[in-house]
């Protein structure tokens, strides 16, 4: 039996019933198990926990309902989707009634196998959607709080220090190293907290923009420079590839700067020693609507390539998501919160561009955002 065959759980007081279905899903791509009443369907449903239960309503001793309330009192069962399965009771009131105690939707009598293979298919789904996005959360809090925690406990240590030098004592050259070392965990903590608040106003729309006509090189260069000593204590190139006479673009570029700030720190941070990092810019058309229909509009597209260790390519399309991180993170230990590519969308996408990730792990990896011309 295939590992993505689902198993559906099936409970009705009448064994003709059960065996109807069971000989209609003989063929079918999934796994049934039967229970008989309410109180075997709870005994069954936490010892085999299966993908979905097909519950009858009517039932004797203990109906649908009651039985739809103890599962979901049961930690071990409380997830597992539940479709209620009735001949009878199809009112308003009694859908209504299961809908508040959990169900997640109802199915009548006779069966349908096709519709039912659907719905289950679609409840695994986003089953399994909750599950990734519950372990997404937990993640992210983990990452949050080693960030939180580990520039606090920096600062924290350096004033007790401090304070343990005694009142009125003149600040020697380990004090001021201490100080400095204060200083750089209380800017990390700022950083953090600032990447979660311009998250929050992108995301509520309230974030002003100050687009212009400007050079690419405005938002460029002095990163660029600002960056050279980094790339010199990390051994990595940095190279700058745009040509001259690329139209000027219409943006923010003070926004725009922490763009290529966090493409150019993410190339870095997956670059080794001995690598190189390359920012090009070249000119490109996209289609886009307007209130006119589908038109063709000039972008320039800016480029961060680096030779480093990529990025696997199921992982692509989920890059740009909330407190999401490539698997690379991890082989290279590098932590975040995964918020630097999610502000760099919102920036890029609010002033009308797109951002993209390619890679061949370990050859060569491509970030890459459009803006649109200045006409």
């Amino acid at each position: 039996m295939e590992d993505n065959e689902p198993t559906i759980l099936v409970v009705d007081d009448t064994e003709d019933n059960l065996d109807l279905l069971e000989f209609a899903l003989k063929r079918k791509p999934v796994r049934m198990l039967r229970a008989a009443s309410g109180q075997e369907c709870l005994v069954v449903a936490e010892q085999k926990l299966p993908d979905i239960i097909l519950l009858d309503i009517q039932m004797p001793e203990m109906d649908g309902f009651e039985t739809l309330k103890r599962l979901r009192a049961n930690p071990t069962t409380s997830k597992i989707p539940v479709v209620f399965l009735t001949a009878q009771r199809k009112d308003a009131d009694s859908i209504a009634t299961g809908l508040a105690l959990g169900a997640e939707q109802y199915l009548t009598k006779p069966i349908d196998t096709d519709e039912l293979l659907v719905r289950t298919r679609m409840l695994i789904q986003l089953k399994r959607a909750e599950a990734e996005l519950e372990r997404t959360k937990a993640d992210f809090m983990a990452m949050l709080v080693h960030d939180l925690r580990s520039p606090l406990i920096g600062i924290k240590s350096v004033v007790e220090l401090l304070q343990d030098s005694g009142k009125g004592s003149p600040l020697n050259d380990d004090h001021f190293e201490l100080l400095n070392s204060a200083h750089s965990s209380a800017k990390k903590l700022l950083e953090l907290i600032s990447d979660f608040l311009d998250l929050s106003k992108y995301e509520a729309g309230t974030m002003t923009f100050d687009r212009v006509q400007t050079p690419i090189t405005r938002f460029i260069d002095p990163i660029m420079r600002q960056m050279e000593i980094q790339f010199r204590q990390r051994n990595v190139t940095l190279v700058r590839n745009i040509p001259e006479g690329l139209p000027d673009v219409f943006a923010d570029a003070l926004k725009t700067e922490q763009v290529v700030m966090n493409l150019l720190s993410n190339a870095l941070k997956f670059t080794k020693s001995g690598g190189r990092i390359e920012v090009t810019a070249d000119q490109t058309v996209a289609e886009v609507t307007t209130a006119d229909g589908p038109k063709e509009r000039k972008f320039i597209r800016v480029s961060v390539i680096d030779n480093g260790v990529g990025i696997a390519a199921d992982e692509l399309p989920t890059l740009f998501e909330r407190y999401k991180q490539a698997s690379s993170a991890k082989i290279i230990k590098a932590k975040g919160t995964g918020l630097g590519l999610v502000i760099c969308r919102r920036i890029v996408e609010a002033q009308g561009g797109r951002v993209k990730a390619e890679s061949d792990p370990g050859v060569r990896t491509t970030f890459s955002f459009t803006l649109p011309v200045a006409e």
